[in-house]
């Protein structure tokens, strides 16, 4: 109570401001006017003012496939290409991956029965285009759904290119819905179908370019279709998974950003290897699998991956095999994940 006694005391003992008298001032309007020759003249000494605009500086275009020139092509394989290639084979023979049951090369036999004829090939095209930005598990249920409806409908060879055309575009759609943008798909596949039976008379030719007419059709389903249906290996097939781990090994010249254009790292393989044509065939399959099931795009497994530890593999997960390594000696056993394949094979003995 004493403190604000004393503060209280202290304000009433300020002296209150005395309030100023108001001067007035007169100023004759005529003083201030300017005449008309003098805002001319303001006017015309008036500087122009410009703002200053930022230059942006021209985007260089992205090194597409289409623009590449042959000098950035590589003639020879890297030094760590052979000796990450032949462990990867020797995985492989351990692996089970889907493209080694339900690829597009078994596909249409695991659900026709068929190995061979025009309408085997014909199916062989149509699993080829259904697999683009799909997974083989869903590529299967959909070709399986498409040969069981045509049986169903009376075709007595399943899907066919006969059975295709009297198909309504909406319908077909409706039966491959599970695999990606099969909007589009259906659309190819119903234009493929009638430029099969109008320029080749049904039979799907064995060039490669006029394979490559069809819609939808790209350089990998291709050379793909060749190797698989006429036995002809002209070119290699190269897919997302073959690009990404192409990039990842270094295998082709560094990429300005992603991952390297699946088209590039198929002219860069075959100018590669050139000299060994006898893995055209096997190059596809061998890296599919192995990136279906051990160097996955997400979390691959490192772990159990014989090259992750011989100091080639430029993208090992050094923190994977650090944990793993861990919790060996701490007697803790690390956790399984699932695979899309069967790799008991690789995995340690307990």
């Amino acid at each position: 109570m004493r403190v604000f006694r004393k503060t209280l005391d202290r304000v009433e003992s300020v002296p209150k401001r005395r309030k100023l008298p108001k001067i007035e001032v007169k100023i004759d309007p005529d003083d201030l006017a300017i005449p008309k020759e003098d805002h001319r003249a303001i006017k015309k000494t008036k500087k122009k003012t410009t703002r200053k605009t930022k230059t942006k500086k021209a985007r260089k275009p992205r090194k597409s496939a289409a623009n590449q020139d042959d000098n950035d092509i590589p003639s020879q394989p890297p030094a760590n290409f052979w000796p990450m290639y032949n462990l990867i084979k020797k995985m492989r023979a351990k692996v089970k991956a889907p493209v080694d049951k339900i690829g597009c090369d078994h596909i249409s036999t695991a659900v026709s029965g068929l190995k061979e004829g025009p309408v085997w090939r014909f199916q062989v095209l149509i699993s080829l285009m259904l697999s683009a930005q799909t997974k083989d598990e869903v590529n299967y249920q959909a070709m399986k759904k498409l040969q069981d409806y045509f049986i169903s409908h009376g075709y007595k060879n399943g899907l066919s290119m006969e059975a295709i055309l009297d198909t309504d575009q909406a319908k077909l759609d409706e039966l491959i819905y599970k695999v990606g943008f099969h909007h589009r798909k259906a659309n190819f596949i119903k234009r493929t179908a009638e430029m099969l039976k109008e320029k080749y008379d049904g039979e799907i030719p064995k060039d490669v370019k006029k394979i490559m007419e069809f819609p939808g059709v790209g350089p990998k389903m291709g050379y793909l279709f060749l190797q698989i249906a006429w036995g002809i290996c002209s070119g290699i097939g190269v897919d997302t998974h073959m690009a990404r781990m192409a990039g990842w090994y270094h295998w082709v010249p560094k990429w300005q950003k992603g991952k390297p254009e699946p088209e590039y790292v198929r002219k860069c393989f075959e100018k590669m290897l050139a000299d060994h044509k006898e893995e055209w065939s096997v190059i596809n399959p061998t890296l599919v699998g192995f990136g279906q099931t051990i160097c996955l795009p997400i979390a691959p497994r490192c772990d159990i991956c014989t090259i992750s530890r011989t100091g080639l593999c430029p993208a090992v997960d050094k923190a994977l095999l650090r944990r793993v390594e861990i919790n060996r000696r701490s007697g803790v056993k690390s956790p399984q994940k699932k695979s899309r394949g069967d790799i008991s094979g690789l995995l340690p003995n307990e």
